[in-house]
């Protein structure tokens, strides 16, 4: 039955994760849930458990207790392809595209393994994440000759290639200049208004409050401070883990790149 009441379907749930490496705990007891068409950035200390909270999501980890629901259904026992088809798409910090082949082929590779489209499909697919990343001139270069900037868009749209339902973008504005950081956050405002839901993990924090809806931190596995971005930004708990350094200078100075 439809939803009536207005209120946005819940697109992903966390109930409960708990996952552990030896002793450091990187999901305890974690529970989550993001609205479809959502825009949730989350920040937190190195180790905090960000990256893997991402892996549990994707399907690339297994989670000790608890369950993930995405779109209704359980999916906690779906390998990382499955959770992909069925519109879990994510980047990585590290872009590693197929270096050899051309920028058009990275993505053309993503459509048809992720959506499943083929042939005239597959290329018209291809071909509009292309402009929609700002890669379109870049179509025929080798994606091993791409500069930092051009990495980056080539990572976000062999993600956005698979067709997802929710995006997991992982630290995309890291290591790019002020200027090339807004050309970025004008692409997932793009994302955001083709109501794509996104979690969007990120220490240049002026791009997240420049662009999501609510903002979580996590600190040992654990959601410290939930709900607007600025109130989250402005909790006692949430500046401590920072040491009063990172949050601060992204509030004092919002064109300033926080590492």
């Amino acid at each position: 039955m439809p939803d009536l009441s207005g209120t946005p379907a819940t697109l992903l749930k966390l109930d409960g994760i708990s996952k552990s490496f030896g002793r450091v705990a990187v999901a305890d007891n974690l529970s989550l849930e993001l609205a479809a068409g959502e825009m949730l950035g989350i920040v937190g200390p190195n180790g905090a458990g960000k990256s893997s909270l991402f892996g549990l999501i994707a399907g690339d980890l297994s989670p000790s207790a608890g369950q993930i629901f995405f779109d209704g259904s359980p999916v906690t026992k779906l390998d990382a392809g499955a959770r992909c088809r069925l519109g879990i798409g994510r980047t990585f910090q590290v872009p590693k595209p197929f270096g050899a082949m051309t920028v058009f082929e990275n993505v053309l590779v993503a459509v048809q393994q992720g959506s499943g489209l083929r042939r005239r499909a597959s290329y018209a697919a291809a071909g509009a994440v292309l402009e929609l990343a700002g890669l379109t001139l870049d179509a025929n270069r080798p994606a091993e000759r791409l500069g930092l900037l051009s990495r980056k868009r080539l990572e976000l749209a062999r993600a956005l290639a698979t067709g997802p339902k929710l995006l997991l973008l992982d630290e995309v504005a890291g290591g790019l200049t002020d200027p090339e950081v807004t050309e970025l956050v004008g692409i997932v405002r793009q994302i955001k208004e083709r109501g794509t839901a996104v979690i969007w993990i990120e220490h240049v924090v002026h791009a997240l409050t420049a662009t999501v809806h609510r903002l979580i931190c996590l600190a040992s596995g654990s959601v410290i401070g939930d709900g607007d971005p600025a109130q989250v930004l402005a909790m006692p708990a949430v500046r401590e883990v920072f040491l009063g350094t990172e949050i601060s200078a992204s509030l004092g100075a919002p064109g300033q790149e926080n590492g």
